[in-house]
């Protein structure tokens, strides 16, 4: 069976942006990574919405923002609940790149397109799933993926998305075929010509290093900067390949003879703690020579880090002895302690930077890496040392500002006290229905002077209240007017609190489980402000509920600062991707039949592109498509979508050719579905047809000698064959289509859009008269037993079946019809009925 295959791109082609592919596979829509950038545009959020609610899974490859920043945004913004799957890998650093990200943006100004709970409500979506594992998509459609190690980072995956038709796709961006200290390469051994390759060219025309002239180039530079007394930034991501980067130094602190060990070693994140805990308990994802053994047998984790100081703070790295060396987030120095520290550091010409990747090119991290080639051994040239860039920060409130937000939050605390006593007036009117069975009175509460002074613990008086219990006990006994066998005895004042149940149970009371702080009742010479006092060993911690730290009021600003850059700048690639000549070799021994090159500069495109024509690929198979593309990928042309209306169906009489298989024939015309609007928010494919004529036949062709004009309209996921591509819009409200380059024709909007096909059943007047149509492959000796049940003689004559003694025979010819011969009686149709009941006659 022929599937349709087509690939929309929504980001991530043609350009370093971030990746997210829309494939269709017949009618299942699968989203291919969901990746966000420093720019945070909403452009291509805003195509996808009309195709979320037609997502059925989501395959994210790798852990970082550039596979899976936008998905916080999809779940709580644009409401997909399609399953997300990933490896548990995937899972985890991909939890901690968002964390960072956010907290970044959130030190500086109001991120405000998730939050922290939005990230968790996405992540909860996930379904971790492991290499090698086959998963079979919801439905009956048969379509299931598997994923395979990429490389790259931890958990990276290629996946593999088949169908019981056999077409398996490939999915492969960003992989390493090469073997690295942490992680094993990937493998391109499983994969047997799919039909269908997409991949990226990322960086696929940039020379490599080799890694042990790389690690020594770092080493080096390393020492450079810290013997001069200065402090070493490395700019590095938050959870990926910071693995690599953290676990070389770690060994190179190791080793004494580096002559690194007297300098500190630092990884800094919002999240440093968490990674580093994740990375110990996932060694099975990495590669197994990292498994090691000391001289007691006991295994030793790599990731123990012993060198490595983890900071989560500017205050922490303060803290932290210079010189030092700083692995530090994030990559592209937009948000987060590198660029924050590169504005620190950058005008101490003893520091150095060390950039370890190339960004998107509008980043802060790539402008300095071209800064980087150009400069010698690291100083920067003096035409490029002056940079202009926008700082973001947060200040505490001052002057009236601040008197403004007090007074506010006076206000706000006010109101939420009145609801407090509102709600507790309400629920100690609730408790006093519920106890209205107990017969005994509340007494009065009679207040008084206790004669001793109470005190606090800080010796200050303190008036107190003490209760006579004997107040209670004679109301109750003046309080009935009859006489009772019933004996009272005076009691200290309790009233029993009722517990209260729902369906899951005791009812919680938050304020039971609230942390309370000690307080402080001492007061200094000013009244208002309360003396700090240190607790003693031997002092009693005394707690109130209603003491707590008051956050300082802050704002966010943001100005364009003129920086000079007098620190060493250099670059060193750790990106960890294989090199442009291994890449190419490796894709086209995959031998694919159609390939589709995404998630690349137009040079390095240009580049693969080239080397699959030098190598005999025909260009048709080839496809190099733009943000906003539609890439038809289909085995066959013209491949049509028909549904079957609800009368049609309800009039199909079905026969049972073999077991679980049924054929029905049918008399239908080919229509259009009227209802435009729900196609259109549904995102519904529409073909357009002008001109259309009603068939009658039961066959749909497509009939070259036809003088009826059949166009398609060129709509998500679905694209003419013939490469017509929408221009624009005219201003009086008419689409301007241009055919391969040459031609240019308008149609009207009212015109062009069309509904969907559908099969409605012909009138009975006008269904033709067809012969008919035997089904099936009966074998004659079964035949022959069924006739004996029945009571006929039947017996085999050089293959042929006489019944009752020949008055009646079947023979198969050498065609592999069917013969049935014999006198015009009763039993002759009476057995003819019998021998067609043998077969699904339509």
């Amino acid at each position: 069976m022929t599937s349709i295959i087509k690939l929309k791109v929504f980001s991530g082609a043609k350009d370093e942006g971030p990746l997210c592919y829309l494939l269709q596979v017949d009618t299942d829509y699968i989203l291919l990574d969901c990746g966000w950038d420093e720019r945070f545009d909403l452009k291509y959020f805003d195509e996808l919405k009309p195709f979320i609610p037609k997502i059925s899974a989501v395959l994210i490859s790798h852990p970082d923002p550039l596979h899976l920043g936008g998905l916080p945004y999809l779940v709580s913004r644009c409401g997909l609940t399609a399953p997300v799957y990933a490896t548990v890998p995937v899972y985890k650093m991909g939890q901690m790149f968002i964390y960072d990200m956010v907290y970044s943006h959130l030190d500086v100004e109001e991120f405000e397109h998730y939050s922290l709970d939005d990230v968790d409500m996405a992540f909860e979506k996930v379904e971790q799933v492991k290499y090698n594992q086959t998963v079979v998509l919801k439905g009956d459609s048969g379509v299931h993926f598997t994923a395979m190690p990429a490389g790259h980072m931890i958990g990276g995956s290629i996946w593999r998305i088949c169908r019981v038709t056999g077409e398996d796709i490939i999915y492969c961006v960003d992989f390493n075929h090469k073997k690295e200290r942490h992680l094993n390469g990937c493998s391109f051994d499983n994969f047997n010509r799919p039909h269908l390759l997409i991949t990226g060219a990322h960086h696929i025309s940039l020379p490599q290093m080799r890694r042990k002239d790389r690690d020594e180039q770092l080493v080096t530079k390393i020492l450079r900067t810290v013997r001069q007394k200065g402090d070493c930034m490395i700019v590095i991501d938050t959870a990926g390949r910071v693995l690599e980067l953290a676990h070389l130094l770690d060994q190179l602190w190791s080793n004494a003879d580096a002559g690194l060990s007297t300098y500190n070693l630092v990884m800094m994140s919002h999240v440093a703690s968490s990674v580093v805990q994740f990375a110990k308990s996932q060694l099975e994802w990495m590669n197994e020579k990292l498994f090691k053994y000391d001289s007691s047998s006991a295994r030793y984790n790599p990731f123990t880090l012993k060198h490595v100081t983890l900071c989560h703070s500017h205050q922490e790295l303060l803290s932290v002895r210079s010189p030092k060396v700083v692995l530090c987030s994030s990559q592209d120095m937009e948000s987060g302690f590198s660029r924050e520290l590169f504005l620190d550091w950058c005008s101490d010409s003893r520091n150095g930077v060390i950039l370890t990747a190339r960004p998107s090119s509008f980043t802060l991290a790539a402008k300095l890496v071209t800064l980087a080639e150009r400069a010698n051994d690291g100083v920067l040239r003096t035409e490029d040392r002056l940079l202009s860039l926008l700082v973001k920060k947060r200040v505490p409130l001052e002057g009236e500002e601040l008197l403004e937000y007090k007074r506010r939050k006076a206000e706000r605390d006010a109101e939420e006290t009145r609801i407090r006593m509102e709600r507790a007036r309400r629920q100690a009117q609730a408790n006093e229905s519920d106890d209205s069975d107990d017969d005994d009175i509340a007494a009065p509460i009679v207040p008084r002077h206790s004669e001793k002074d109470f005190r606090s613990f800080d010796g200050i008086e303190n008036d107190a209240h003490s209760f006579d219990i004997m107040a209670k006990w004679d109301n109750q006994q003046k309080a009935s007017f009859f006489k009772t066998t019933k004996k009272s005895f005076p009691m200290y004042p309790y009233i029993e609190e009722k517990v209260k149940w729902d369906d899951y149970g005791e009812v919680i009371k938050p304020e039971d489980y609230t942390v309370i702080s000690k307080i402080d009742l001492r007061k200094g010479q000013n009244k208002d402000e309360p003396v700090v006092v240190q607790k003693r060993e031997d002092e009693e911690e005394i707690y109130n509920p209603n003491d707590h730290v008051e956050e300082m009021p802050t704002k966010c600003v943001e100005f364009r600062n003129r920086i000079e850059v007098c620190c060493r700048v250099e670059f060193i690639e750790y990106e960890g991707i294989s090199d442009g000549e291994s890449t190419k070799k490796l894709l086209a021994g995959l031998s694919p039949r159609q390939i589709i090159i995404v998630h690349g500069s137009r040079d390095d495109t240009r580049d693969l592109y080239a080397y699959f024509s030098d190598n005999g690929f025909p260009a048709d198979m080839m496809k190099t498509p733009v943000a906003g593309d539609l890439i038809d990928a289909s085995v066959e042309s013209f491949i049509f979508q028909v549904s079957l209306s609800d009368a049609l169906l309800a009039e199909l009489q079905f026969k049972e050719v073999s077991e679980g298989n049924s054929l029905a024939w049918m008399d239908a015309k080919v229509t259009e579905k009227e209802n435009l609007d729900n196609m259109l928010i549904a995102g519904t494919s529409h073909l357009m047809i002008n001109g259309y004529e009603d068939e009658e036949d039961e066959v749909i062709e497509d009939d070259d000698d036809s003088n009826k004009e059949v166009d398609e309209n060129i709509e998500p996921m679905e694209v003419e064959e013939n490469g017509i591509h929408l221009n624009g819009i005219d201003e009086n409200g008419e689409k301007e289509i241009q055919e391969n380059g040459t031609a240019t024709r308008k149609v009207k909007e009212a015109e062009k859009i069309r509904g969907s096909l559908i099969l409605d059943p012909l009138p009975k007047n006008l269904i033709p008269i067809h012969q008919a149509i035997f089904v099936n492959d009966p074998k004659l000796s079964d035949f022959k037993n069924l006739l004996v049940e029945k009571g006929y003689k039947a017996e085999f004559l050089s293959g042929t079946l006489l019944i009752n003694g020949g008055k009646c025979s079947i023979r198969r010819g050498e065609t592999g019809f069917f013969q049935m011969e014999g006198a015009f009686t009763k039993d002759y149709y009476k057995l003819r009925k019998l021998f067609y009941d043998q077969f699904a006659v339509l």
